[in-house]
């Protein structure tokens, strides 16, 4: 049985942003291989955390600036309860605006974060 996520939640210097309709969390890697004279060893890396959501662009306001997007938290509730979130978010890519010609157009925004708590 999948999981379902209820709420997506972008909060920056006091503004709310909830307009998305999807979101997935990047891998995250914490280890990586390494050669060894006569064996293969591994080496504990950093994790870089990241999030891909898709932002549903408004028809009577203004897009969201997600360009200045710096030190924000996003926060991922899911329907069983769980909740995870990435603190000191960060924008790092905006992709292409998609129509779909009946509901919505919208863009996916690429995010990294300092920080991952799973709740």
């Amino acid at each position: 049985m999948g999981e379902y996520v209820s709420r997506v939640a972008l909060e920056i210097n006091g503004q709310l942003i909830e307009d998305f309709n999807s979101v997935s969390e990047n891998e995250i890697e914490t280890r990586k291989p390494v050669k060894l004279a006569r064996k293969r060893g591994f080496v504990t890396v950093i994790p870089n955390y990241g999030v891909k959501v898709e932002y549903v662009i408004p028809k009577n306001t203004p897009e969201f600036d997600f360009e200045s997007v710096e030190g924000a938290t996003l926060t991922i509730d899911f329907e069983n309860g769980r909740r995870t979130v990435y603190t000191g978010v960060f924008h790092m890519k905006t992709g292409e605006a998609k129509y779909d010609g009946e509901k919505e157009a919208t863009k996916t925004i690429e995010l990294g974060a300092t920080g991952r708590i799973k709740e």
